[in-house]
């Protein structure tokens, strides 16, 4: 089969959406599809364009995946972020249209809204089926983040979601909360699979002896000091970058014999170290690619998952750092509702610490409290066993095939 994965997110931009599709390809390939990928330049999350990428005004194709050159600005406000999903939502469509490939499939994930709207009107055009991928739920999460409050772009938005659900021949998502929310909405069950992102348990697991020694040599970290990483977007997001600085800031590293580690980027990467203020050890490593992040997290003994709290239910929300980290064996420091469906997933293991978000004071005792235990690699371990046993990325991603070959049954049946 044809496939065309229409993504606003791919390689060599790092983080769960890239993450995602890639293994998405991966697994289609596997499987004999015949993939290819649509995408703009890489520009996540800084939205500055990769090296090797800039001045291209024109789509660039490399193996499977088109790139295509579209407006991004440095200025991350939620109102220029949307211009420039539009301007992919024109620039992507014009060249699916105009473009002789004719796919059977087209597979889409949401957020932004605005790719798979324009991935459903080209699957309409092309005669192809569509899948959506909903890896959060929008706009919803823009509401509860205070990110969207003109009620015309959020009337807009909502017009799409509803069209693009009721395109879409069947829908993955990633939690089970997620499905319970487009059920909400009246989208029908019986089209909804929940894919959960997990985490790749033959890339993602624990380093020992020398080859541990030898990594952390790679990276400048300390021998003798636990290793407490942040990988994520700083963007205003779901992680609650603000509340994490005032937590770690003055954070006496020396008598909690820690060394922390800060990886990724993002527009409020620069006033999160300001408010660290030099006060606290750490190495800032930047944007890390997939293959360097499970090296790192091989090595560390923490990691921190500080999320925003959601007051209505906008989904599951599961962060993919949870699942990475227990993959290579290291707990987490999470906070998050009591409620979630991260949550009722740490009731599964016990790999780490939850707390209850917006609290930067308790995220800090409980960061003080978790170096002082003793069994941080039993909490690891046990994360590495619920991973191994329910969310690995790969066994993940396959499950996609199988819901292909639904859709062709159904077809067939039709």
């Amino acid at each position: 089969m044809k496939v065309l994965l229409y993504s606003h997110f791919y390689y060599p931009e790092v983080g769960a959406a890239s993450t995602r599709m890639q293994y998405f390809v991966k697994s289609l390939k596997a499987a004999g599809h015949d993939v290819k990928v649509v995408t703009p330049l890489p520009n996540y999350p800084s939205n500055k364009t990769y090296a090797g990428f800039e001045n291209i005004n024109r789509p660039i194709t490399k193996d499977e995946v088109t790139y295509l050159p579209i407006y991004s600005s440095e200025n991350h406000s939620i109102y220029k972020r949307l211009y420039s999903y539009i301007n992919y939502f024109f620039v992507s469509l014009k060249f699916v249209l105009f473009n002789n490939y004719k796919p059977d499939l087209i597979i889409s994930s949401s957020p932004p809204l605005f790719t798979p709207f324009a991935a459903m009107i080209a699957a309409k055009v092309k005669g192809a089926k569509f899948i959506l991928d909903v890896r959060d739920i929008w706009p919803d999460i823009g509401i509860e983040l205070g990110l969207l409050n003109k009620k015309i772009y959020i009337w807009g938005l909502r017009l799409i979601e509803k069209m693009i659900m009721k395109g879409a021949s069947f829908i993955t998502v990633t939690a089970e909360a997620d499905k319970e929310n487009l059920v909400s909405k009246k989208v029908d069950e019986k089209k909804i699979f929940v894919l959960y992102n997990g985490a790749d348990t033959k890339l993602f697991k624990a380093s020992y002896n020398s080859t541990r020694d030898k990594i952390k040599n790679s990276f400048n970290l300390p021998d003798n000091k636990q290793i407490v990483l942040f990988v994520g977007s700083f963007n205003d997001g779901m992680n609650d970058i603000r509340n994490l600085g005032k937590a770690l800031a003055n954070f006496d590293t020396k008598s909690n014999n820690c060394h922390f580690v800060f990886a990724g980027d993002g527009s409020n990467r620069k006033e999160f170290f300001s408010e660290l203020n030099g006060s606290t050890d750490y190495t800032y490593l930047g944007l890390l690619e997939l293959d360097e992040l499970s090296k790192l997290l091989s090595v560390a003994d923490l990691n921190l998952v500080p999320r925003k709290m959601n007051k209505k239910n906008i989904g599951g929300n599961i962060p993919v750092k949870c699942f990475e980290s227990w993959a290579s064996e290291i707990p987490v420091l999470i906070s998050a509702e009591k409620n979630s469906e991260i949550a009722k997933i740490f009731e599964q293991c016990n790999a780490g610490i939850l707390i209850e978000p917006n609290d930067a004071e308790s995220f800090r005792s409980s960061l003080e409290k978790i170096l002082k235990e003793n069994n941080l690699k039993e909490m690891g371990r046990r994360g590495r066993e619920l991973v191994e046993k329910y969310y690995d990325r790969n066994k993940q991603s396959d499950k996609l095939t199988e819901i292909i070959s639904k859709l062709n049954n159904h077809k067939s049946n039709s």
